[in-house]
């Protein structure tokens, strides 16, 4: 009798799973498998927003560069040494001195809209993305304002200059974005910039 016993007890042992060792595997892969996951699916994120705080100081550069162009332009084109306080800052201001600052396109060569003659004020309202939003032209590869044929961008830049003597002006460019998840990002340069002549 004993020996029947433990025939029928080992052969329940080599029956197979439970039900409940079939339920603690698939949790135990579950977990394995969800960990990896998780690592992944926030690497890309970080990735997108990396993507797009590169692209956003590169375009806050952009318009540093531009304001630079446009000065040195100015007090070139007046053949006068050293240059005049008003022509070293003329095609700047007064659009870019508010608090709500200034955009500009750096690349447009047309006159519509005429950002080739230098930057155009917000207006009574700070710069955001319902009213000056960046496009991308995929045919040139470059930011512009002009919407026709070209994909709106989350950036908007702003440009503001602060007067700090005769000879020198504060300029701050911000570009900001709402990243994939909404969150508001934003990249700032600043720099100083002189009457060099």
């Amino acid at each position: 009798m004993i020996n029947k016993l433990k025939k029928i007890k080992r052969a329940r042992a080599q029956a197979g799973f439970t039900l409940i060792e079939t339920l603690v595997a698939v949790l135990i892969l579950a977990t394995a498998i969800a960990g990896p996951l998780t690592i992944a699916s926030r690497g890309l994120t970080t990735a997108l927003v990396a993507k797009d705080q590169v692209t956003a100081f590169y375009l806050a550069q952009d318009a540093v560069e531009y304001i630079r162009f446009k000065r040195d332009s100015a007090c070139l084109a007046a053949g006068v040494s050293p240059c005049d306080n008003a022509v070293w800052l003329s095609t700047l201001t007064p659009a870019c001195t508010g608090s709500n600052g200034c955009y500009l396109d750096s690349t447009e060569t047309t006159t519509n809209p005429p950002l080739n003659n230098g930057p155009l004020s917000c207006g009574a309202i700070p710069c955001s993305l319902s009213n000056h939003p960046l496009y991308y032209d995929p045919v040139n590869n470059r930011f512009t304002y002009t919407s026709l044929n070209n994909i709106r961008q989350p950036f908007v830049r702003t440009v503001i200059l602060t007067s700090v003597n005769s000879n020198e002006e504060k300029l701050s460019v911000t570009v900001s974005w709402n990243d994939t998840g909404g969150v508001p990002r934003s990249v700032s340069v600043n720099e100083d910039i002189f009457n060099w002549e």
